[in-house]
């Protein structure tokens, strides 16, 4: 399926459209409401598929205060392990299981393979109003050897102006300690990626981490870690990625990935890594589908304990916090559709999000662009492309209660092709 936005665009007027006040520019606010952030603004689109605050004499269309959001950024998926849950089946127990199944599975990921469920991945995410992602590739080989980084670049070549894409070259931290890795760093730059790298129990020291940031120092390479993917309170690696940053000076962008142990720890232990990690700078992502599925997962008994990391206590402590998908119809977690409301319905009500949500929307969008450096993200911008999701939902409470709110995806102005389904059409046909 090749989903494009229509092609065809007349200037339009809207009227009445409620939207997170923190994410219009240059727009006049009014009706501000200070507990749910949204205000009214008015807007209108050009011939030419751009957002402007003057009434340009298009048709008029009044949204009668529904919400009006950017597209999203989703900042850390798996597009190579996407869809490939029926194959697998699905884990008994936790993480390990997961990481098993997933690679007994890679040797059915030929080229053939990964474009088709990646075009899958892709164009689920743009129809659910995503319009920039950065995905992990599992880089067990050089990257200029991988088919996915190959099927990648295919990709983000194909997808251009439609989803920003980045990958992240996904590897074990030991993998610092090979006379090649300063090779693979620069074959990474070469391919406009990031340089990844998960962290199991026990591995990280500050002698690995120290030379994984001189190495992404001297490559010009942003860094991005799954960390404390466990329950276990010792398990102190994103401390150690902190002392790292401070000590060796780091200056390009770090994202922690998972973070699930500081929900474990004793408070004192917990205070004192959320303050290193705002004073490093590093952007903490939440993964909730996939740290609820397999987080004090075991066969046979009920979880008792949460997977989420602690997310209003990094976001009171002053560190950047926000939420993205992770896997999606995999082992690790076997649902989801790349949908980023889901997203953020699920992580609302999780971490018990309701009594500030629209402060938390506003982080989710902000964040998740700077942490990626998508700049052009996230925004309802006077001039920017007419890139927005328009809801069948008055506020946030009622986006939060319907799963099946209605919306509409515009890029650029338009529509896009084709529309979702609706079940009721075909019997509107059948009976008309």
């Amino acid at each position: 399926m090749n989903i494009r936005a229509c092609e065809t665009q007349k200037s339009r007027w809207f009227t009445n459209a409620r939207v997170p006040a923190a994410l219009a520019e240059g727009f006049p606010l009014r009706a501000l409401d200070h507990d749910s952030g949204l205000a009214t603004i008015d807007f209108g689109i050009t011939a030419d598929g751009a957002l402007t605050p003057e009434n340009n004499g298009g048709a008029e269309l009044d949204l009668a205060g529904r919400m009006v959001l950017p597209t999203f950024v989703d900042s850390h998926v798996h597009l190579d392990k996407a869809y490939i849950v029926r194959r697998t089946g699905i884990p008994h127990g936790g993480l390990l299981d997961a990481v098993k199944l997933s690679g007994a599975d890679a040797a059915n990921w030929s080229q053939t393979d990964l474009k088709n469920r990646m075009s899958q991945a892709l164009e689920r995410a743009y129809l659910h109003g995503t319009s920039a992602i950065r995905t992990h590739l599992d880089t067990p080989v050089m990257p200029d050897e991988s088919d996915a980084w190959r099927v990648f670049d295919e990709m983000r070549s194909d997808w251009q102006g439609r989803i920003a894409l980045q990958a992240v070259a996904l590897m074990a931290l030991e993998r610092v300690e090979q006379a090649e890795f300063i090779e693979r760093c620069r074959q990474i730059s070469r391919l406009g990626g990031v340089l990844g790298a998960f962290i199991a129990p026990k591995t990280a020291t500050p002698e690995r981490l120290d030379a994984l940031f001189s190495c992404a120092g001297e490559t010009g390479l942003a860094v991005d870690f799954h960390v404390d993917e466990t329950l276990a309170p010792d398990a102190m690696a994103l401390e150690l990625i902190c002392d790292s940053i401070l000590r060796t000076g780091f200056k390009s962008p770090v994202m922690a990935g998972h973070c699930c142990s500081l929900s474990s720890m004793p408070m004192a232990d917990r205070e004192r890594i959320i303050d290193k990690v705002a004073r490093a700078g590093v952007h903490i992502v939440s993964l909730p589908h996939s740290n609820l599925f397999l987080q004090d997962r075991s066969n046979g008994a009920t979880p008792s304990r949460r997977g989420m990391t602690t997310v209003r206590e990094l976001a009171a402590g002053g560190a950047s916090v926000h939420f993205a998908s992770d896997n999606v119809q995999d082992p690790f977690y076997p649902y989801g559709d790349f949908d980023m409301v889901e997203v953020f319905r699920s992580a609302v009500r999780t971490a018990h999000l309701e009594t500030d949500i629209g402060s938390w929307a506003a982080r989710q969008f902000r964040e998740a662009a700077r942490a990626c450096g998508f700049s052009q993200h996230g925004l309802v911008t006077a001039g920017a492309p007419a890139d927005l999701i328009i809801l069948d939902a008055g506020d946030w409470l009622e986006l939060m209660s319907r799963s099946s709110a209605g919306s509409v995806v515009l890029r650029g102005g338009a529509p896009l092709q084709p529309l979702p389904f609706n079940l009721r059409d075909l019997f509107a046909m059948e009976y008309s």
